[in-house]
Parts: structure tokens; sequence; C-alpha cells
């Protein structure tokens, strides 16, 4: 739990501390006032006394906490220290109030601050940095273990200084009020440390079984949500619905267990303690039943009392020590996880260099590379090309030959695992980051459309974008067209992953934020697929002419031969290894698995 305050500001840590030392007075303050209530009982009970009008004027010294306090008479005893309970009831209220104040204040906004953070460093990370978690742990992170740590440092800043306070100084002053009715604790405090240790061990663990339920419900959820037009046409509904089922009811088991021995825990607690405040009231009734001197008596009668509020500091005490284990337990367990993301060092570092992008000459040098060095074999082996601005190159093969991976690599996804990536003559991996992000345009088979308007998902792309060149780079991308057919036009709303859009429509939208930030590389991974040939033709003819005056450096990865039979270069991979090279022409008559896939798409119109 500490350790998340290292990821808050210096503000939060300050504020923490003057959170902390009004808590402290709250303590010291409440703490005090069960003395006066003794007091004030035992000298209430004396005026009963038949005897009381003899020494009702009589010089009172009385002890609070080893401190003798002299009065005049009992009248002003009773007055004066009425005064002090009130005074020292405000302090304490007051003490806690502002405690409160500012653990609300940093438990809340050290929350957002965490999330914030959170997202902010995810956005650092490459890929394959974030598929080493799953996208339910994720989600779970964002919402419930946030939520927890909120919790966790709210309960760090008050309740896991008043719980512990209480339980040590209830103690302690207990011992100063009366060492005979302390007795009392020897058996109370052992008896409260097995139960609260006792219930850590069985909860500790269940807690952490809990998360991994909540991620394997919020991974099944996620299945049915997106997967739900396959679920519908195979008619899975009752297999997805027993999955979901089945992850449910292991949280509820779970859940159950660990609330149970949570509930039973505090059971136990107010058992002791009922047992422990009989037992006190029995001692009190021993030993006062032969006093007749009344100040005497007095005495016994404030100290049972004071003693008895003691006994009740000491439960609850172990009451929010009990929850702030509860809880503590659960905000360990959410820290670690959200720790693990926060502490995951990228492959790749956000760069500031005076190595830019200027033209975009890309260079491929004996590039190898596989997503983990555990991994078997090679996603890529020994990849070289150069391609130069105002050229394209085409790259078709299987699926799974390592098309994509070339143009995750181009854009800096992955880091290589041998060989080198070039810009304009310097290593990728040293290029100022924010310059190879404006320069590379990644538009992928699967648009990232966000729910809103046309033209504020085209903003996302290039926010400096003027009316112009919203328009030119619709009409580049074949999207105006239909665009402009939308009764709002460029402001027509989205829906969420815009759902409102048909396959071609998104990725006519898609090419066109691709477009729109005038990149000096520009990959089309795929992401004509839903395009019709003509329209596709199209849309490359397009892009060719809006950058005339300022040649782009193009990689259309495809699966139809139609899209690259254009290209200046096209590769053909196979296993992640390059087997043709060349132009449609050189490979018709040189490549064998190129051939096969042009003649069985387009027929024999090219033999």
């Amino acid at each position: 739990m500490f350790r998340i305050f290292k990821y808050l500001s210096a503000k939060f840590k300050w504020l923490t501390a003057i959170a902390v030392v009004f808590t402290v007075l709250q303590v010291a303050a409440f703490l005090v006032v069960p003395n006066f209530i003794g007091q004030l009982v035992g000298l209430i009970v004396e005026k009963t006394q038949p005897n009381y009008a003899a020494f009702a004027n009589t010089q009172r010294v009385i002890t609070i906490l080893r401190i003798d306090l002299v009065f005049k008479n009992a009248n002003d005893a009773i007055i004066k220290i009425l005064i002090y309970f009130i005074s020292f009831l405000l302090i304490g209220t007051i003490a806690g109030f502002i405690s409160s104040y500012f653990s609300s204040y940093i438990s809340n906004a050290g929350a957002k601050d965490v999330r914030n953070r959170l997202w902010r460093h995810l956005g650092t990370l490459s890929q394959k940095d974030i598929d080493t978690f799953t996208h339910a742990r994720i989600i779970t992170c964002f919402t419930i273990d946030i939520s927890r740590i909120q919790v966790g440092i709210a309960s760090f800043i008050r309740t896991m200084i008043i719980g512990p306070s209480y339980l040590a100084l209830g103690l302690i002053f207990g011992l100063l009020t009366d060492l005979n009715l302390s007795l009392v604790f020897s058996v109370m405090i052992p008896l409260l440390s097995a139960t609260m240790m006792i219930s850590g061990i069985i909860i500790g663990p269940l807690f952490k079984k809990e998360q991994k339920a909540y991620d394997e419900i919020n991974n099944q959820s996620r299945e049915n949500v997106m997967g739900s037009k396959v679920i519908k046409s195979y008619n899975l509904e009752e297999i997805q619905l027993k999955k979901f089922d089945n992850a449910n009811n292991n949280w509820h088991n779970v859940a159950k267990k660990s609330w149970f021995s949570f509930n039973l825990t505090f059971n136990f607690i107010n058992l002791i303690t009922n047992i422990s405040s009989i037992s006190i009231f029995f001692v009190v009734g021993l030993t006062s039943r032969n006093i007749n001197d009344t100040i005497l008596f007095q005495k016994a009668i404030s100290n049972g009392t004071t003693f008895t509020n003691y006994v009740m500091f000491i439960t609850i005490g172990v009451v929010m020590s009990s929850f702030v284990a509860f809880t503590m337990a659960r905000a360990y367990v959410s820290t670690k996880r959200i720790s693990e993301i926060l502490d995951k060092k990228g492959d790749i570092e956000f760069i500031k260099s005076d190595k830019k992008i200027t033209n975009g000459v890309l260079e491929f040098d004996h590039v190898t590379f596989r997503y983990h060095e555990s991994s078997e074999r090679n996603v890529l082996e020994d990849i070289s090309f150069t391609l130069k601005p105002g050229q394209t190159l085409g790259i078709i093969g299987p699926t799974g030959s390592g098309k994509s991976t070339i143009a995750k690599l181009a854009s800096l996804d992955f880091k290589t695992s041998h060989g080198f990536i070039k810009i304009d003559g310097n290593n990728i991996t040293e290029i100022d980051t924010l310059s190879l992000r404006n320069a590379i345009s990644h538009v992928y088979q699967k648009p990232a459309l966000l729910s809103g308007t046309i033209k504020s998902n085209l903003l996302l792309a290039n926010p400096e974008a003027s009316e112009q060149d919203i328009i030119d780079a619709a009409k580049a991308s074949c999207a105006f067209e239909y665009i402009n057919r939308f009764k709002n036009k460029f402001e027509h709303r989205l829906e969420q992953k815009a759902n409102n859009l048909s396959g071609g429509q998104k990725q006519r939208l898609s090419i066109a934020q691709g477009l729109i930030r005038n990149p000096k590389i520009l990959i089309l991974d795929d992401s004509t697929s839903a395009l019709d040939a003509k329209t596709e033709a199209l849309v490359r003819h397009n892009i060719k002419e809006k950058f005339a005056n300022s040649p782009l450096a193009t990689i259309i990865i495809a699966q139809k031969i139609s899209s690259i039979i254009d290209a200046d270069n096209i590769l053909v991979l196979e296993h992640g290894r390059i087997i043709g090279q060349g132009t449609h022409e050189q490979l018709m008559k040189s490549n064998k698995l190129y051939k096969e896939i042009a003649l069985s798409q387009l027929g024999g119109e090219n033999e």
C-alpha cells in the first residue's frame, strides 16, 4: 500500500502529513474524554450519598491520568470538569473534521492522479508491452483496483492511525486509571489479537482469488459484447451464458467466503468485548460494596466508568484495525497489480533528439523479429528492402506470414530482435519520437473510430487541420461523397466504434485520418479490404495526386493482388521470409506462390 504514495505528487504527500497530524490530535483529545466522564459520573453519584452535606464544601483533589487537579469544592469540580470535557470534545471533533476533509480530498484526488498516471504510462508502452497484460486486467485496474486504492488511502490516513492508537493508548490509559481492573486486558487483548491474526491468514488469500475472479468476469463480459454477432449467428448464447455463469459463480463463492470470514471476525470481537465489559462491572461491584468512605466510593465508580469507556475505545480500535486489515489487504493486492503496470519499463522509450524525419526514406537492413525471446521461431527473418519517397511497396503473402509485423516494426510498435530499421539514414530507435509519430501514418484494417462527429474524428489525427484540409483528405479517400449525403455533413455523429457506418465507409474515413496528417510514410495495412476494386483504385490514384508535390513513401499490405498490382516493388512473404521481390510482371514470371495467388484472383487476364 505504501508504494502507491511514490506515484502521488509532492502536494498529496504534504496534505497527507497535515491530515495525519490532525488525526493524532483527534485521537489524543478523545482519549482524555473518558476520564472526565468518569469523574463527572462519580461526583454526581457522590451527591446521592446520605452524608454528602458534611463534606460538600471541602477542597477536592481529582486525579486524571496521574495528574492531580485541585478544586474548591464538589460543585466547582463538576463545573470545571464539564468545561474540560466540552473543550476536549470540541478539539477532537474539529480536528476530526479537518482530518476527514483532507483524507477525503487526498483519497479522491489521489485516485484520480493514479488513474491519469496509469493512462499516460500505458500510452508510452509498445503493443508488445501492453500484450503482457490481459485487456480484462487493465480494465479492472482502471475501475475496481483504483476504487480499492482510494479506500486504502483514506484508511491509511485515518483508520490506520485511529484504530491502532485507540487500541494502544486505550490500554495505556486504562493501566494509568486502575491497575486492578487492567487485569481484564490480560485476557481480552490476546483473544482479540488471535482473532485478528487468524482472520488475516484466512482472508488475505481469498482477496487475491476474488481479484482474479473479477478479471475473469471482465474477460467474459468483453468477449460477449465484442463477439455478439458471432455468438448470435452460431447460436452460442447458451454456451456463452454457461461460461459467464461459471465465472460469476466462481467470484460469488470466493466473495462469500471472504465476507463470511470478515463478519465472523466481527462477531467474535463483539463477544469478547461484551464479556470484558461485564467482567469490569462485576469486579467494580465486588470491590465497592463494602466501601463506606464517600470519596473512595466516588473514586471506585469513576474508575469503573472510565475503564469501561477505555474498553469501548479498545474495541473500536480492534474493529478499526480489522477494517484496516480488510481494506489494506484489498488495497495491497490492487496496488501490486497497478504497480506491475506502472513499473513496467517499455522496450521503446520516448526520445527527444535532433534526428528528425525530413524525407521519409525507409530502409530495413537484415531485420529479424520474434515477439518473445522464448518463442520457438522468428516471425520475420532477414528482411531487407529500401523504400524512397514517391515509391509504393506492396506486401503480400499467406495469413501469418508476417506482413502486418513489418508495418508494426516500421511504426516502432516493436523493436527488432536483430538487424536495423533506418529512416533517412538514422536508426529508428534514435529518431525523435514526436517526429517519428508525425511522419508515419499507419492505417489499420479495423478502423479506430470513436463516438463523436466525423470532423472530431478527423481532427484527432491532426488538431491543427483547416476546413480545407479536412475536405481534401475526405476527397482523396473517397469519403467526401457519402459524407456530403449526410444532413449534417462533417458534423454527422458517429456511434461507438462508428457502428452506424458500413465497413467500406469506416475504412475510407480511416484513410482520411491517415492522409490529413500529411505524413512522409503512409502504411495501408489491409485497410482497403472492404472497398470494391474501382473505389480502391481511385483511392490509390487520389493519394498519388494529393502528394504529387511532396512525394509520399507508401506501403500497401494486402490480400488482393489488385491492391498492389501497380506497386513499384512487391515483397512476397511466406513463414516470415521474403521468397520473392519485384514488380507484378517480374513476379508473375519468377515466383510460383505469387503467380498462384494472381491466377486464383485475376483468372487468366494476367497470363
